[in-house]
């Protein structure tokens, strides 16, 4: 599976919310007022063992530099590139997500979808 690891450089966003569907729910409502669309499989809410899961993506100097943003933020999202990820103004300022910035990792990618 090691091979099956591409590079791409991630979103991260933060917020803080009582359960995972909310955090979607953000996510998706921040999209809709930029007239996009969200693809769930593209998107990692991480509420329970951030360092674990955010060490799938991430080097541990990148993990440790996301928490310290992360701040008081009970969760974190994870984006893969997308429309979304490139618009300048997401997340908007009346949005419940908090830009921590975009970080080189890397994730799984089955070897039909490479370019």
């Amino acid at each position: 599976m090691a091979d099956d690891r591409v590079p791409a450089l991630l979103t991260v966003l933060s917020g803080s919310f009582v359960s995972q569907p909310l955090a979607f729910a953000a996510l998706v409502d921040a999209a809709e007022k930029l007239d996009l669309t969200v693809d769930l499989a593209d998107v990692d809410v991480i509420r329970e063992a951030a360092e674990v899961r955010l060490a799938h993506y991430f080097r541990p100097q990148i993990v440790a530099r996301i928490q310290e943003l992360q701040g008081p933020d009970d969760t974190v999202i994870v984006l893969r590139p997308s429309a979304l990820t490139t618009h300048p103004r997401l997340p908007s300022d009346e949005s419940r997500l908090r830009l921590l910035g975009k970080f080189a990792g890397e994730v799984i990618e089955p070897p039909e979808m490479r370019l």
